[in-house]
C-alpha cells in the first residue's frame, strides 16, 4: 500500500471516529456503545444517523465505512434505504441527524450551493475541459461540482487550498472508466 492510500485510510478512520464521538455526545452514551450489538432505540438511531451522514453528506462508500464501524455492509444499505421515511416520522432520528450535520459541517457547509462551488473553483484558476482525462467531483454538504482536468495533482492541490475552511469529500474518475450512453 502506498503512502497516499495509507493517509486516506487514517483520515477516514479519524473522520468516522470524530462523527461517532459527536453522535455519542449528543446521545449521552459512549462511542463503544454505538458500535455495540445493542439494539436499544437511541443506539440504532445513532448508527443510522452516523452512517447516513457519512454516505449522504460526506460521500463515503460502503467499503470505506465497513472498515471502521462494526456492521455488515447490508446494515448500511438498510440504513440508507430507511433514511427518508425515518427522517420524516422518527423525531429523535431527525434531530440527531440534523445535529450531527450542523455540528460537523457548520453553517458555511450547510449553505454551500453548486453555483458558489463553481465560483470558488473558477477563482482558484481551475478550468474545466470536457476533453480532459479525469473528472474530479467535489462535495460539500449537499452541494456537488465536477471539473474535467488533465493535471490531476495540481488540480487537487488547488481545490484543497480553495476549500480549506470547509469539510469536503472528493472523488476522481478516469474517463476511460466511464460508461457512455449514446
Amino acid at each position: 500500500m502506498d503512502l497516499k492510500n495509507n493517509m486516506m485510510i487514517k483520515n477516514d478512520k479519524k473522520i468516522i471516529q470524530d462523527i461517532t464521538a459527536l453522535a455519542a455526545a449528543f446521545l449521552d452514551v459512549t462511542p463503544k456503545q454505538i458500535n455495540s450489538s445493542n439494539r436499544r432505540r437511541d443506539l440504532v438511531a445513532g448508527r443510522m444517523a452516523i452512517s447516513n451522514f457519512l454516505i449522504r453528506d460526506l460521500g463515503f462508500k460502503y467499503d470505506r465505512i465497513v472498515k471502521y464501524i462494526n456492521r455488515d455492509r447490508t446494515s448500511f444499505y438498510y440504513y440508507e434505504g430507511k433514511h427518508d421515511t425515518e427522517y420524516i416520522y422518527w423525531l429523535e432520528y431527525r434531530e440527531l441527524y440534523d445535529k450531527i450535520k450542523n455540528s460537523y459541517l457548520g453553517v458555511d457547509n450547510a449553505s454551500m450551493t453548486k453555483e458558489r462551488m463553481e465560483e470558488i473553483i473558477l477563482d482558484a484558476g481551475i478550468v474545466s475541459d470536457l476533453s480532459s482525462a479525469f473528472m474530479v467531483t467535489f462535495k460539500i454538504g449537499n452541494a456537488e461540482a465536477s471539473v474535467y482536468v488533465d493535471g490531476l495533482e495540481d488540480t487537487i492541490a488547488k481545490l484543497k487550498r480553495a476549500f480549506k475552511s470547509f469539510n469536503y469529500s472528493f472523488g476522481v474518475e478516469h474517463k476511460e472508466s466511464w460508461t457512455y450512453a449514446e
